[in-house]
């Protein structure tokens, strides 16, 4: 079983949409799916990926990390989130529909494509959204080695530190 299977495209597209666009061939809707989980995953990818630019160590980055993509896309059956499995179908249903050009069908799977598209942006931190992401947090994260240890002060995981020195008067 894969993160998401043909017959759960069902809440939205109708099958004989999706047989009539795809003309029968289920190969056509396995590669619209697997072409979505795809592209969906690639914005959970980029929002941990984004704070590279940081050059943090790696113990420094996996504190930054805000998802584990791996088991989020890994999830089967009722493991697998809500929310990114609705973005996921929405966006795999898009792939499919672009073979078609019937109107009714296409006008509805594009506006949803474009609405789970500006969520991914807000999500990964891109477009419009660069200055500020959305955070699922019932999402799974990666663990965090330091954070374990109780050795370890809050000082200890920051990546550096910033401030200012006292003011000076001339008293």
């Amino acid at each position: 079983m894969d993160f998401l299977e043909i017959d759960e495209l069902k809440s939205v597209l109708y099958e004989y949409q999706m047989n009539e666009i795809a003309e029968n061939d289920t190969e056509i809707i396995l590669d619209g799916i697997a072409a979505g989980v795809e592209e969906v995953r690639g914005y959970f990818e980029a929002s941990n990926n984004r704070r590279e630019t940081l050059n943090l160590t790696a113990q420094q980055y996996a504190h930054y990390k805000l998802y584990d993509v791996n088991a989020i896309f890994n999830a089967r059956g009722a493991e697998r989130n809500a929310f990114v499995l609705r973005l996921c179908k929405r966006v795999a249903a898009w792939n499919v529909c672009e073979l078609s050009n019937v109107d009714v069908v296409y006008q509805h799977v594009k506006e949803r494509y474009e609405q789970s598209i500006s969520t991914l942006e807000k999500i990964a931190g891109m477009g419009e959204y660069a200055k500020s992401h959305m955070v699922i947090s019932s999402l799974p994260s990666p663990a965090h080695p330091a954070l374990e240890n109780e050795n370890n002060t809050q000082e200890d995981m920051k990546p550096f530190r910033s401030g200012s020195r006292p003011k000076f008067n001339h008293e």
